[in-house]
């Protein structure tokens, strides 16, 4: 049979479908778990009962009979019989803290660091390369209500007695050490602030002295009630001076000479009445300001009597000054105190300026002074108080020596006594060989176990064809056998699949279907195609093998073949020997066509002069990761066959699924082939 060469003609691409069915949802974490142990239980079971009898026998080796010594100590309260005399559970919650301090201190690393050094003299071999963490790790302390129990374990029984020995030492004799520091620290510290307040306290009686001077707090007191009296006078006198001027300036007063000197006397009676009245009402408030000093109960009769009495005087006192200013303000008013010939106008201005300068230079001085005796009676009260506060602590800190130098013995509230000493052991408390042996057979198994899950979580080969369950509805795996590429069984299985497998697309009558083998590793799909081929051949189908796989073609001269026909030129197909309706169709010569000058419209072209002759095609494609041509192959085939084998990489098939999904035109199909025994799908997809 002679294939005719025809020019290669230009068309497009054929069109991806637009709409990919949905992914399929991922495995749970238990499913993927089982699947990465899934043949690879034997394995893991018998490296477990390996590395188990091994670790078991090193664990029965490294264990010892262990002896145990046990301590008790007793701590007793200060308070006798504080749960019923008391009644005050205050006293019950200080003394259990006690016990849980002494409790930590037992195990402190002082007591420990002690001991270790009491042991080391005593037991030199036993003790070699022992740390304060090691001795703390081997002594067990615990707390039970007013008892600390101290236990340990030893494979020599007099080592852990001695152990204990060492501890209970350790521990009475920092305690003794630490009551005696405790009560000199205390003492020295009361004595060292006795001596702060004495010298603060001699401090604050020369600043009292030095701010007082020959003036107590009462005298500076009653000089400043004074004096802001004074000061209320000066300036309510200033301002009717001010008016006085102000009216003169104005023009607003008589000229009678004879009247105005009237009224200028009576306003300076009216003046020195105020003055006599103001140091009257100062003087009242003074000793109302003593009266209440000196009564601290506010409730006796005489104190009120005798505050009703003080008050009435004040008030009447109030009333006589306010009765004056009112008639000096009336003075004012109608201009009396200017009312002067004009000869004597700038006389009586002149008067009444300097009187007014006087009387300013007064309130200020005044006010000077009573500032002055505010700040010192302020300063007084201040350092009399510090005063009293030092005194105080002064006090309280001699009290507190005196407690001291009597009790310094109750200063806890408690103390602790052994009450039973280290016993020493006769028969072994534990025997530590068993559990070693038992967590060496455990930890065995599990490291057995743990070691097969990692290696079958990291494996990234495609082990079986469960693997391809989350893009089986794109991928679907028809075949899953034991059998070797080129098993005719096997090819007369897969041969009836294909047969049955749905199409996309209706395949016109008088062409050949198309089916195209590829590998997504690299490797050669020469055997499987040849056996489908000579399946189809046994079913008497006009069947075409061909071998497109250009990658693994050599350039030197041989039969012609597919390189051949891409390029345009005549082929001559001859029937085979194995047996009648198989043609084949070898790769040809790379110098005709190299595989990387492949492409889509010559594969095309090709096949489209090959299909009216041959009731099926059948295309050995090689690898998608080899071949540059072999997607072209698929493109241009009505059904892709994926080739798989367990070791492939899975990342490189998963990388392939989308074409071998969208490029032939029904879609493709996977085989794996030599499965394992243990693949679940081997058993229905065989």
């Amino acid at each position: 049979m002679t294939v005719a060469a025809l020019p290669l003609p230009a068309e497009p691409f054929d069109e991806v479908p637009a709409a990919l069915p949905p992914e399929a949802p991922e495995p749970n974490p238990v499913a993927i778990v089982l699947r990465a142990m899934r043949g690879r239980w034997k394995t893991a079971i018998g490296g477990g009962l390996a590395l188990g009898g091994l670790f078991g026998a090193i664990g029965y080796l490294s264990g010892a009979e262990l002896y145990e010594s046990q301590a008790i100590l007793r701590v007793f309260p200060q308070e006798s019989n504080i749960l019923y005399a008391t009644g005050d559970d205050s006293v019950l919650k200080t003394f259990d803290s006690f016990v849980r301090a002494e409790t930590s201190f037992v195990a402190s690393h002082m007591v420990m660091g002690r001991a270790a050094d009491m042991l080391a003299a005593d037991w030199p071999d036993l003790t070699d390369g022992m740390t304060v963490t090691h001795l703390t790790r081997s002594v067990d302390i615990r707390r039970s209500e007013s008892l600390i129990v101290l236990t340990t374990l030893s494979r020599d029984p007099g080592f852990a007695t001695d152990k204990l020995d060492a501890v209970v030492a350790a521990y009475m004799a920092l305690t003794a050490e630490n009551e005696e520091a405790r009560t000199q620290v205390r003492l020295a510290e009361l004595h060292e602030r006795e001596a702060e307040l004495v010298a603060r306290l001699d401090d604050l009686r020369a600043q009292q002295l030095e701010i007082g001077g020959e003036f107590g707090v009462g005298a500076i007191s009653a000089a400043h009630n004074e004096k802001i009296t004074q000061i209320d006078d000066l300036a309510l006198r200033l301002s009717e001076v001010t008016a006085s001027i102000a009216a003169l300036e104005a023009g607003e007063v008589s000229s009678s000479v004879d009247g105005a000197d009237q009224e200028i006397m009576r306003a300076t009676l009216l003046d020195d009445t105020i003055g006599a009245l103001g140091a009257q009402r100062a003087r009242l408030l003074i000793e109302l300001a003593g009266l209440r000093a000196d009564y601290a109960d506010r409730t006796n009769p005489r104190f009120e009597q005798s505050e009703r009495s003080l008050l009435n005087e004040i008030a009447v006192v109030e009333e006589a000054l306010s009765d004056r200013r009112e008639q000096i303000r009336v003075l004012a008013q109608t201009g009396a105190l200017t009312d002067t010939p004009a000869q004597d106008a700038e006389q009586s201005m002149a008067e009444l300026v300097s009187l007014r300068d006087r009387i300013a230079v007064q309130l200020e001085t005044a006010r000077q002074e009573a500032r002055d005796l505010n700040r010192r009676r302020v300063e007084l009260d201040r350092t009399e108080q510090e005063i009293e506060e030092q005194e105080a602590l002064l006090v309280e800190t001699r009290r507190a020596l005196e407690v001291i130098r009597l009790e310094s013995g109750r200063a806890l509230p408690g103390y602790t006594v052994l009450m039973s000493p280290p016993s020493e052991p006769i028969d072994p408390a534990d025997d530590t060989r068993k559990m070693n042996a038992a967590m060496g057979v455990a930890g065995g198994a599990g490291l057995a176990l743990f070691l097969a899950l990692a290696l079958g979580l990291s494996d990234r080969r495609l082990r079986h064809a469960e693997t391809l369950a989350p893009v089986e509805h794109r991928l679907p795996v028809l075949q899953v056998s034991g059998a070797g590429d080129d098993d005719p069984a096997a090819a007369d299985r897969l041969r009836n699949e294909l047969q049955l497998h749905p199409l996309r697309r209706p395949r016109l009558v008088g062409k050949a279907p198309v089916v195209t083998l590829v590998r997504a590793v690299p490797g050669s799909t020469a055997d499987i195609a040849q056996a489908l081929a000579e399946s189809y051949a046994r079913a008497r189908m006009r069947t075409l093998l061909i071998e497109a796989d250009l990658s693994q073609a050599g350039d030197e001269l041989a039969e012609t073949g597919w390189a051949d026909l891409l390029s345009g030129r005549s082929v001559d197909l001859g029937e085979q020997d194995a047996g009648p309706g198989l043609w084949m169709l070898p790769a040809g010569s790379a110098a005709a066509v190299d595989d990387r000058a492949v492409s889509a419209p010559m594969v095309r072209a090709a096949l489209d002069r090959l299909v009216p002759s041959f009731d099926v095609i059948i295309v050995s494609g090689g690898s998608l990761s080899e071949s540059f041509s072999a997607k072209f192959l698929l493109q241009a085939s009505d059904v892709g066959v994926l080739a798989m084998t367990p070791g492939d990489r899975r990342a490189e098939v998963l990388r392939h699924v989308d074409g071998l999904d969208t490029l032939p035109r029904n879609g493709s199909v996977a085989v794996l082939r030599r499965a394992l025994p243990g693949d679940p799908w081997r058993a229905i997809r065989t």
